[in-house]
């Protein structure tokens, strides 16, 4: 019986990785600036501000309401709280409680963004 071979530097040293990024790779990551889910947010932040500037400047908010503009400019807002909803968990590799299987922001359960409604600027209207 031949004897087992002992493990090499190479053998210890790391542990095989999924994946591993260069230099090049982390520069040209820097360099398109924040990453996705934050430009998603704010950009779902600055159009809930807009939105809302709209109605608190209107002489009769519910007129505003039922613009045709308004209701592009709602129906953009939700659709980009629904894509920041599927990617965010991803994106921001949110981890996930072993015990309940949700996933954690902060160490707190994740709750996605919720729809916004036209009710709800009207509630929340900058004054």
């Amino acid at each position: 019986m031949s004897k087992p071979e002992s493990p090499t530097a190479a053998d210890t040293v790391a542990p095989p990785r999924n994946f591993t990024l260069s230099i090049e790779d982390r520069l040209r990551a820097y360099a398109q600036g924040a990453p996705g889910y934050i430009r998603r947010r704010k950009r779902i932040e600055d159009l809930e501000a807009r939105l809302r500037a709209k109605i608190a400047a209107a002489p009769d908010p519910r007129a505003v309401l039922a613009t045709e503009a308004f209701l592009a400019e709602l129906a953009l807002l939700n659709d980009l709280i629904g894509r920041h909803n599927s990617y965010y968990p991803i994106e921001a590799n949110l981890p996930v409680d072993v015990r309940t299987g949700r996933l954690l922001e902060r160490g707190t359960p994740w709750r996605p963004l919720s729809s916004v409604t036209p009710q709800d600027l009207l509630a929340r209207r900058a004054d």
